[in-house]
């Protein structure tokens, strides 16, 4: 069975050596490295597609391992004493804006 590459770009920080990206296109590297061009520069990179594995996720929750807690009941409300105080008046004009 033959097994037929694909490239890709790599765009790679010269000072670091970090990876910026992987660009499926050679213009879209070409651009990523047109921002800082003294900094950046490309790699061309092949590779075989690895094997395709499917996860399937479990379409609910486990139950055997519920706890109930029980809470305290409600303590009363006490009633707090309200006040209201008047602010002094003033002579001073209000303002319009």
């Amino acid at each position: 069975m033959k097994y037929t590459t694909e490239d890709y770009f790599s765009v790679i920080e010269t000072k670091t050596g970090r990876k910026i990206c992987d660009c499926g296109d050679e213009k879209d590297a070409l651009m990523m490295v047109s921002y800082n061009p003294s900094n950046r520069t490309i790699t061309r990179n092949q590779f075989l597609m690895g094997q395709v594995v499917d996860i399937e996720i479990p379409k609910q929750l486990p139950t055997n391992e519920i706890v109930v807690v029980e809470k305290e009941p409600p303590q009363p409300q006490k009633q707090l004493k309200t006040h209201q105080y008047k602010l002094p008046e003033n002579d001073l004009q209000p303002l319009n804006l």
